[in-house]
């Protein structure tokens, strides 16, 4: 029997979302923590703010994207503001809540502006624990997806295609997936991986096929011996090596990026509908640089910014003045599903212990 992979963080958003109702019910709020000072700064325009920015001189930035992309991003930042110091501390999407909300349960305020996936920033957002701030160039959301009132950042949309190691196919006489589907087929029993804590993606799926037949896959996936990886980039990696074979949960973006430099050894599918979910950004509560943590987050979200993060990271814009790759996002080929951007926590604790029952993942 194939020996699964033991996971340290699929049950990590849990205690994440008891610690954001402890934080909520001892009345902290993004309004109440939010000096008058501070607001001051959500009516000015980009040219207004430049200047209180600069002085502040820096921006602590808690963030999902991968160290890889983090540096050239800055650096087209800093190609505009140069007087503004970003501080990125990288932490994957599970760390992010637990990390700001005890941080301000002890009245430690190190955080200026978070960005990570819509249900982690959900969280934050119930347990009050970031202030509202609408950016002067942000763009329209999806048809069909709403945010909460100065809550509406997206930094990118992940997509969640599925990947194969072409030359691994052929070796062991795989049949080459032509959906999501295939991996329920006996024949790839224990060699192809799935996320775990991939919430995200189960919650599309809900959105698209309907509770029950969502279920009934994912029940057929867990049946099929999935190797289980505690990160969509991991299991790319895995694929690219062989590793196992296939993989039910990974990133379009990355997928591409790896496709072009490795096609040997990385081949992936968007099959319809696609899905989708969103990656947010927000100015945390007490910011201690208010106004440089406004204008990074403007930039974040504007037309030049999301096409400086589309440039050197490959991720996807939601903006439609913005060029992004064409194998990773056409609407009109690959229609989105998008899961709930913000699932209330009630509905995750849900999603997230029958998702894993159905893959038999350990909790």
């Amino acid at each position: 029997m194939r020996t699964r992979r033991t996971l340290r963080r699929a049950a990590a958003p849990l205690a994440a979302l008891a610690l954001a109702g402890s934080l909520a019910a001892c009345g902290s709020s993004s309004s109440a923590g939010t000096s008058s000072s501070a607001t001051q700064y959500d009516k000015m325009s980009l040219a207004q703010l430049e200047k209180p920015a600069n002085a502040e001189g820096k921006v602590t930035w808690y963030t999902t994207f991968s160290s890889d992309d983090v540096d050239p991003m800055l650096k087209a930042f800093n190609k505009i503001y140069p007087k503004i110091k970003i501080d990125a501390l990288r932490l994957s999407a599970d760390q992010i809540p637990p990390k700001i909300i005890t941080e301000q349960k002890g009245h430690q305020y190190t955080a200026d502006v978070v960005s990570g996936d819509s249900p982690q920033i959900a969280q934050l957002i119930q347990a009050k624990t970031l202030q509202p701030y609408t950016p002067p160039d942000q763009t329209a959301l999806p048809s069909g997806l709403s945010l909460p009132k100065g809550y509406e950042g997206v930094v990118y949309a992940n997509t969640t295609p599925i990947a194969w190691n072409p030359t691994i196919v052929a070796q062991k006489h795989l049949p080459v997936p032509t959906g999501i589907e295939t991996f329920t087929d006996p024949k790839w029993k224990g060699q192809f991986s799935i996320d775990p804590s991939a919430i995200n993606w189960y919650d599309s799926l809900i959105k698209s096929m309907g509770h029950d037949k969502a279920l009934a896959l994912v029940k057929k996936l867990g049946d099929n011996d999935p190797v289980f990886v505690e990160s969509h980039t991991e299991a790319l990696t895995d694929v690219q090596s062989g590793e196992p074979a296939g993989a039910a949960t990974i990133y379009g973006y990355k997928a591409a990026s790896m496709k072009k430099d490795t096609p040997k050894q990385v081949e992936f599918l968007n099959y319809t509908p696609l899905p989708s979910s969103l990656n947010l950004t927000d100015v945390v509560a007490n910011a201690p640089h208010p106004a440089a943590a406004r204008l990074f987050d403007d930039w974040l979200v504007s037309q030049q910014g999301q096409q400086a993060i589309v440039d050197e990271t490959n991720h996807t814009s939601i903006r439609a003045d913005v060029k992004n790759d064409p194998t990773v996002w056409d609407e009109k080929k690959w229609p989105a599903a998008w899961g709930d951007p913000m699932l209330a926590s009630s509905a995750y604790n849900s999603e997230l212990a029958e998702y894993q029952q159905a893959l038999h993942a350990p909790q």
